[in-house]
C-alpha cells in the first residue's frame, strides 16, 4: 500500500529535528502519513512511540504497510512503546513479512501482548472483581484493570455478574460452563489506611489478589499480595487531598498486578 505524501518541508524541519525533544503526536502524525521521503516517515515512526500519545496509533497502524521496510519495523516498534494490542492481528501478519529485520520486529513487539498465542484464535474469557470498603476506590482499580484487559485481543471481558457476548453471541459464563471456553477470574481484596502523626501523614494501600480458573467450580491457582505507602510529610492533610494520594497508591499496584495476571494468562489454552 503506497501511502499519499502531502507534508510542507518546513514542517518537517521544526517537527522533526533530531535532539529537539518530544513532539507532539499531531505533526509526527502527518509526516508519517503524508512525507514523500522514507526517511521523514521513519523518523516520525520512531518518535511517535515516545510521545506516548495513543492518537498515533491509528497512523502507525497504516504505517505497518508502508513500502519503506524499515518505516514498517519502525512502526511495529512504536505501537509495542504505546502498548496498542488493536495492532495485534497486523503483527501476526507482519511476521510473515518478505523482509527479516521487520518479521523479526513484528515478533518482538507481540512477545508484549502475549507472544505468539496472541496469534491464535482462541479466546479467555476474564472475570474481575475487586472488594473493599471504598466504593469510590473499588471502581478506581477495577477500571484501571479492566481498560488493561480491553487492549488484549484474545480476552472477552465481564464483571461480577454483568452478562457478556463474544463467542458465536452466546453467553461466556455458559461457555466456559460448557467446556468450550477458557475462564480465568482474578479477585482483588482492597485494603487502605492512613496513619496520621504531629508532622506526618502516611498512606498504606494493599491488594490481595487470587487467580481462579473457571470450569463448573473455580479452581485456585495462585495467590499474592501488593502494598504500597505514601509518606506525605505533613500532620495536617485534607481527607480531599488523602483521597486523591490514595488512587495515587493504587495506582502504583495496579500496573505489578496485572502484569503478573498477563503473565499466567499467557499459558490458557
Amino acid at each position: 500500500m503506497k501511502l499519499p505524501r502531502r507534508v510542507r518541508p518546513w514542517f518537517l524541519a521544526a517537527a522533526l529535528a533530531l535532539g529537539a525533544g518530544p513532539a507532539s503526536a499531531g505533526p509526527l502524525v502527518d509526516a508519517l502519513l503524508g512525507s514523500q521521503n522514507y526517511k521523514v516517515r521513519l523518523k516520525a515512526a520512531t518518535e511517535l512511540g515516545k510521545t506516548r500519545d495513543p492518537q498515533g496509533v491509528a497512523a502507525l497502524l497504516r504505517a505497518l504497510e508502508d513500502e519503506a521496510p524499515l518505516v514498517r519495523a519502525a512502526a511495529a516498534n512504536s505501537l509495542g512503546q504505546l502498548d496498542a494490542r488493536e495492532s495485534t492481528p497486523q503483527l501476526c501478519k507482519l511476521r510473515g513479512d518478505s523482509d527479516d529485520f521487520v518479521a523479526a520486529k513484528a515478533r518482538e513487539t507481540l512477545e508484549l501482548f502475549g507472544g505468539a498465542s496472541a496469534c491464535t484464535e482462541s479466546k479467555i474469557f476474564v472475570e474481575i472483581e475487586v472488594n473493599g470498603a471504598d466504593p469510590g476506590l473499588r471502581r478506581f482499580v477495577e477500571n484501571q484493570l479492566l481498560q488493561r484487559a480491553a487492549r488484549d485481543s484474545r480476552l472477552i471481558i465481564g464483571r461480577d455478574l454483568d452478562a457478556a457476548t463474544g463467542v458465536q453471541g452466546a453467553d461466556p459464563r455458559a461457555e466456559v460452563s460448557a467446556g468450550r471456553l477458557p475462564g480465568v477470574a482474578l479477585t482483588l481484596k482492597l485494603d487502605t489506611a492512613v496513619q496520621r502523626g504531629a508532622s506526618n501523614t502516611r498512606i498504606q494501600c494493599q491488594l490481595g489478589q487470587a487467580v481462579y480458573q473457571l470450569r463448573g467450580e473455580r479452581i485456585l491457582k495462585g495467590s499474592g499480595t501488593r502494598s504500597a505507602t505514601i509518606e506525605l510529610g505533613s500532620g495536617s492533610v485534607s481527607d480531599q487531598a488523602i483521597n486523591g494520594q490514595m488512587q495515587e497508591c493504587v495506582s502504583a499496584l495496579v500496573p505489578v498486578v496485572y502484569e503478573g495476571f498477563g503473565e499466567y494468562l499467557k499459558g490458557v489454552r
